[in-house]
């Protein structure tokens, strides 16, 4: 294999911005507001089937078409009356954590919380509050309780990994929660509380459906609606027991919710000694956060193998599957001149933390798009090349991110040569992230060519360059 030969990258730098769970007694003092109950299939009760009573007198329940006999339990118990127990139990111990910007009354951010242990500490997600921890002299935070009291919250500790946070107010004292850390069984029923939009303390009702498969965070898929605001709140088993804190939703995908497990909060609970303002700076923050990052990061790159996988189209083997957890797929993709042919091979690993509003990073993306014609003339199917080269767009805030600084390169890769465009910009908050962009376009053939993309989010900057190094080591071609 030839040796790559790189040009060093003049990175410009930007200036970094300034930058238990025992369940509650029934409660004595009943909300003001009305409770929600919804569950994910229907509001309306099941269908009950025919009682009878056995042979201790208890009643058992009979399906009438096949006969079978079911124990009582809460399948037999309407999907609302079941719910209501678990809100009313757990309605002491779930506040609405608000975030505010300035002096301002109105909120800029809303999330849930849960009362955790007899210390008064409060478990939500990293994301409700990150805001606060980011910017402490931006932003303040204040809970807001089911019967309506309200006052000041501190942030204690932060697990970036996990999308936790645990906070506390000194003038509230919660019953807490008990904790299960066992996962749940796929099939459990299941509950998520907290305080979605403007509609009060409210429950959903669903299903535990086990650990994620092929994913680097741990996260439990909860069949059952999880929306904006009750992230942070407890996602409660069929006893009342917290197995997990609500953590995500995918968009416009309906009752498809995520949940962070709860044997995830113990090592954050013995850390959270005292406010974080206190025993860190702004900066003393940021930086823990990006090492948090990192050493993320460090796991995945560990954890990829040796010898990269690879897909051979028209003599380009070029690398996949990079990591375990790296899915792939391949289209044909439509073109507009139908002289052309484009095959194109996406893969994407989803390990994204969020690090602050708007800004997730630890995805690694790569793209190869082989195109092929045996009709247009080399100068024209050249201009259809670099078309497809400019199509491609990549994303990212100026709020969060400096502008790329890019140099260009020919190299001779393993069996063809490639104009090669190395690209780093760095975040603001956090100087030691990068984003890495290469785009490799081979010029070695008149009538067919390969474009490949290849992105990392949020990287150490020398690490990310070994992969990169690794990567384009993986191409070959052979006619």
């Amino acid at each position: 294999m030839t040796f790559i030969r790189f040009a060093s990258i003049v990175i410009q730098l930007s200036a970094s911005a300034v930058c238990a769970v025992a369940l509650a007694q029934t409660p004595a003092k009943r909300p003001e507001k009305p409770l929600v109950a919804t569950a994910s299939e229907s509001s309306l009760p099941l269908a009950r089937p025919e009682s009878q009573a056995d042979a201790t007198g208890s009643t058992t329940s009979a399906d009438p078409q096949t006969g079978e006999v079911f124990e009582p339990d809460l399948s037999a118990q309407q999907l609302s009356s079941a719910a209501q127990i678990r809100l009313e139990r757990a309605h002491d111990s779930v506040l609405q954590i608000r975030g505010f910007y300035g002096n301002a009354e109105s909120s800029a951010f809303h999330g849930s919380g849960f009362a955790v242990n007899a210390d008064g500490l409060i478990a939500t997600n990293y994301h409700v509050v990150s805001e606060a921890v980011l910017y402490p002299r931006q932003y303040r935070l204040e809970y807001l309780t089911a019967d309506g009291r309200t006052g000041k919250l501190q942030v204690y500790a932060v697990d970036v990994k996990n999308d936790l946070a645990v906070v506390k107010a000194d003038d509230l004292q919660l019953p807490p929660l008990r904790v299960r850390t066992a996962i749940p069984m796929q099939g459990e029923r299941a509950y998520a509380i907290g305080f979605p939009l403007n509609l009060g303390l409210t429950i959903t009702e669903g299903v535990a459906n086990g650990l994620v498969a092929n994913s680097f965070e741990q996260r439990i898929h909860y069949t059952g609606a999880i929306n904006g605001g009750m992230s942070g709140g407890p996602a409660l088993d069929a006893n009342g027991l917290v197995y997990g804190v609500n953590v995500s939703v995918i968009a416009a995908r309906q009752l498809v919710g995520f949940v962070v497990p709860a044997k995830h909060l113990q090592p954050l609970l013995a850390r959270a000694r005292k406010p974080l303002n206190e025993s860190h700076t702004p900066r003393e923050a940021r930086d823990s956060i990006a090492a948090q990052v990192l050493a993320q990061q460090a796991k995945i790159f560990v954890s990829m193998p040796e010898r990269f996988a690879t897909q051979t189209v028209l003599g380009y083997t070029l690398p996949t599957q990079i990591a375990p957890s790296m899915e792939c797929n391949t289209v044909a993709s439509p073109s507009t001149n139908q002289q052309l042919e484009i095959e194109t091979i996406r893969c994407a690993l989803h390990a994204r933390l969020l690090v602050q509003r708007g800004l997730e990073v630890g995805d690694i993306n790569l793209q190869h798009r082989i195109l092929h014609s045996q009709t247009l003339h080399p100068l024209q199917f050249s201009r259809q090349v670099n078309r497809e080269v400019t199509a491609y767009t990549r994303t990212g805030s100026d709020q969060h991110v400096a502008a790329f600084a890019c140099e260009n390169t020919v190299v001779s890769l393993d069996g063809f040569d490639a104009r090669i465009t190395t690209c780093a910009r760095q975040y603001r908050l956090f100087a030691n992230l990068y984003d890495l962009a290469v785009t490799v376009v081979s010029i070695n053939n008149a009538q067919q060519a390969v474009i490949s993309q290849f992105d990392l989010r949020g990287v150490a900057f020398e690490s990310g360059m070994q992969l990169v190094r690794r990567y384009l080591g993986a191409m070959q071609w052979s006619p």
